[in-house]
C-alpha cells in the first residue's frame, strides 16, 4: 500500500518523462537509462491537472528512474522492451507492482508517454493509468538548475540527479 500511494503521488506532482535524444535500448544502453536532450522540456499530463517544466542534463537524465519509479534501476526488473520506428515499450516487474511503458515521437522534440502499472489492492487487480505529453522549449532558463522541476504555479522542486 505504501509504494502504491508513492506511485500515485509521483504519477501526480512529478513525471517528467522523457526518452534519449537517440533512444535506442541496446545492451549498452538498457531501458532504464534512456534520456532526453539537454535543455527545458515542458511537460502536460492528460490523465491529471499538473504540469511541470523541468531541466535536463542528458548525461545525467534517466527516464524511468527519475519519473516513474523511484529506484527502478536497483528494484525493478525488466521483462521486454521493443522498439518499432519512433515507439518504444518496455514492461519491467517491480516490487508488488509490473509496469508497462510505451513511448512514441521524435524523442529529442516531442513524445507522448504512457504507462500502467498494475498492483493487488485488497485481492484485486487495480491499474493506474498515466498519459503525458512533452515538448521541448530550448534552453534552460538562468537559475532552474539541471534536475530541477518547476512545477504550474512556479514552485520549484529541487533536482533528481543530486546523487549522480
Amino acid at each position: 500500500m505504501k509504494r502504491t500511494a508513492t506511485l500515485l503521488l509521483m504519477t501526480l506532482i512529478s513525471l517528467p518523462l522523457a526518452l534519449a535524444a537517440t533512444a535506442t535500448a541496446t545492451a549498452a544502453e538498457p531501458a532504464q537509462r534512456l534520456q532526453r536532450a539537454s535543455g527545458l522540456w515542458k511537460v502536460t499530463p492528460t490523465t491529471s491537472p499538473h504540469s511541470w517544466e523541468i531541466c535536463v542534463d542528458q548525461g545525467k537524465d534517466r527516464l524511468i528512474d527519475d519519473d516513474l519509479w523511484a529506484n527502478f534501476e536497483t528494484e525493478c526488473q525488466i521483462e521486454s522492451q521493443s522498439r518499432d520506428g519512433d515507439s518504444y515499450r518496455v514492461q519491467a516487474q517491480c516490487p508488488d507492482a509490473k509496469l508497462a511503458a510505451s513511448f512514441k515521437g521524435d524523442l529529442a522534440r516531442a513524445y507522448t508517454l504512457t504507462a500502467d502499472t498494475s498492483f493487488e489492492l485488497k485481492g484485486k487487480t487495480e491499474v493506474q493509468h498515466t498519459e503525458l505529453k512533452a515538448t521541448f522549449e530550448g534552453a534552460c532558463p538562468a537559475g532552474l538548475a539541471p534536475g530541477a522541476k518547476k512545477m504550474r504555479g512556479g514552485l520549484v522542486m529541487k533536482g533528481v540527479y543530486q546523487s549522480r
